[in-house]
């Protein structure tokens, strides 16, 4: 069988269902603990260097799975922000900067006003 999520040249194999009574199925060879016989790691050079791999392949599967996590966070800080950026240009600045516009508008007539009335005063002032 091939695995889907891996790619073509990842053999997969399949489990047989436990047998009624939760007992192993026949014919597997599953080393069992007993004289001479340890519980702990596999003795078998193969079997060592197939849980190396495995720890390997577990470590490897762990970081890309939090690497990947941290890029979708990312993405959605991006789009996030991005909505941010338009509602400011579209909404805001153009909002801020006729504000700026009246304010400076008021400012400019106050100080026209407030010439006009020095010269006035300074007229009046001089009869």
């Amino acid at each position: 069988m091939i695995c889907t999520s891996c790619g073509p040249l990842t053999p997969t194999r399949r489990r047989s269902p436990p047998a009624p009574g939760g007992r192993p199925p026949p014919g597997s060879a599953r080393p069992r603990a007993g004289p001479g016989r340890s519980s702990g790691r596999p003795t078998d050079t193969a079997l060592v260097h197939a849980e190396a791999v495995y720890g390997r392949a577990l470590r490897a599967a762990a970081e890309y799975a939090v690497a990947h996590d941290a890029a979708e966070l990312m993405g959605a800080e991006v789009v996030s922000t991005r909505h941010r950026v338009r509602a400011l240009r579209r909404h805001w600045i153009p909002r801020l900067r006729e504000a700026l516009d009246r304010a400076e508008l008021a400012l400019e007539q106050a100080e026209h006003e407030d010439g006009v009335r020095r010269r006035w005063a300074a007229r009046t002032s001089e009869r």
